[in-house]
């Protein structure tokens, strides 16, 4: 492993086929865990271009720890990781539901990978997939190391009018031209 953030490209297919997919799924309820207790499962993530200013979604899955929100960008230093970074005022999208945020990148190294620990251990699929690491053996040491190329933010209940920032305040949010 290494300790510099970087970048893994998505696949085509991932990009062209299962993203839409999940947006699909998600803009009308059908996402896996959607409507749990704790606000965590896939999501629509909409996040304002750090350059352009216009409006990009993303599928994330949003998961909640001792009852904190967090969102880890599992592709590492992605687009809209760095738009949320530029930018924390952001939405989440569950069917007609609307959620704005606050998205506060955790910067404690230490913080970073308690978190991701804790979500190894409540979301091992999650670590098996995107990680390539056992979630019944991961150690703090491998999440320490996790942590320096893994962004992490969580979430904050957001007032409307700050997420909507400049621009028109009904204006459709664009659809995903930005690789994340």
């Amino acid at each position: 492993m290494t300790n510099e953030r970087s970048y893994r490209r998505p696949s085509p297919l991932r990009v062209h086929f299962f993203d839409p997919i999940a947006r699909f799924m998600i803009g009308w309820g059908l996402a896996p865990e959607g409507d749990s207790q704790d606000g965590s499962g896939m999501r629509i993530l909409e996040v304002r271009g750090r350059k352009t200013g216009r409006w990009y979604q993303r599928p994330v899955v949003v998961a909640a720890v001792d009852g904190r929100r967090y969102i880890v960008s599992l592709w590492g230093e992605s687009q809209w990781a760095r738009n949320l970074r530029a930018n924390p005022a952001a939405k989440l999208r569950f069917g007609s539901r609307i959620e704005p945020f606050e998205g506060h990148e955790l910067n404690d190294e230490e913080e970073r990978a308690g978190v991701l620990l804790a979500i190894c251990r409540k979301y091992p699929s999650i670590f098996r997939r995107y990680f390539k690491v056992d979630p019944k053996q991961v150690t703090l040491e491998q999440a320490r190391e996790l942590a320096t190329r893994y962004p992490v933010f969580r979430t904050e209940v957001a007032a409307v009018d700050r997420v909507q920032g400049k621009g028109d305040p009904d204006e459709a949010p664009a659809p995903m031209r930005e690789a994340s």
